[in-house]
């Protein structure tokens, strides 16, 4: 393959332990390839020895996922971008590196997280 093919498309994803936050279980994890070039991975946390997240664990469970976002982003060719969408905090959008996320953080049984992988412009 070209060069170029590869940074165009999605070739692969991260591994499932990549998604893992301690202190969380998953009640669900699904990746779903839309397209060659944009692939979404929705992971659910839910709290490991209790049943509720405090909205102080919500806080540092997004700015967790945040720092996972922009270390995704890091390990990926320059064009292709990664995005968190938090479903049950109002689908807020991080973007990684965005500088200026605010949300407000409740307590929640469990936090539904979308990763979105998706090339941002063609080399």
């Amino acid at each position: 393959m070209e060069d170029g093919k590869i940074k165009n498309t999605i070739t692969r994803s991260f591994e499932l332990q990549d998604y893992r936050i301690e202190g969380t279980e998953f009640s669900g994890f699904w990746a779903d390839l839309l397209s060659k070039e944009e692939l979404v991975v929705e992971v659910n946390y839910i709290p490991e020895n209790k049943k509720v997240f405090s909205s102080e664990e919500i806080e540092k469970l997004v700015l967790e996922i945040c720092n996972k976002c922009d270390s995704f982003e890091a390990q990926l060719p320059e064009n292709i971008r990664c995005e968190a969408t938090f479903k049950n905090l109002g689908k807020k959008i991080y973007k990684a590196g965005q500088p200026d996320f605010e949300l407000e953080p409740r307590e929640l049984e469990e936090l539904q997280v979308a990763y979105r992988f998706y090339v941002e412009y063609y080399i």
